[in-house]
């Protein structure tokens, strides 16, 4: 009865184990790669990301960031910068505040500057992983 349950347990423990690895990938090891592509007002988002994604797998979409496409890769495409909307670009919060926001998300690779695009003025966090 023991070595049954002995077994049993350390079934347990290793599936907990290979569980937590991949959460960690998702969640905490493994930083997927975003990357602000264009308006939704005039482009599909998910066939703009499908076009853009060249080698990576496209984890996602959405349009939440001020209606602007931003893709989710499980790595940055070939040749390209992962990218993120990081708040909007003030007279309170220009090119300084926008890089201090960026470093605290992506502190030892980001980089925030102030944009015009998309009839925005925005802060654009640029991130490696």
């Amino acid at each position: 009865m023991t070595n049954k349950m002995h077994k049993s347990f350390l079934f347990f423990v290793i599936y907990a184990l290979v569980i937590a690895v991949q959460l960690m990938q998702v969640e905490g090891g493994y930083t997927p790669c975003s990357v602000i592509l264009g308006s939704c007002s005039t482009e599909n988002c998910n066939q703009m990301c499908m076009n853009y994604r060249e080698s990576s797998r496209l984890i996602g979409s959405n349009c939440k960031f001020y209606n602007l496409c931003t893709c989710v890769f499980d790595r940055p495409p070939v040749g390209r910068s992962c990218t993120v909307g990081n708040g909007l670009c003030t007279y309170q919060c220009g090119e300084s505040c926008c890089n201090a926001k960026c470093k605290a998300r992506y502190s030892n690779t980001g980089t925030g500057v102030c944009v015009q695009d998309y009839d925005l003025y925005f802060c654009k966090c640029v991130y490696q992983r």
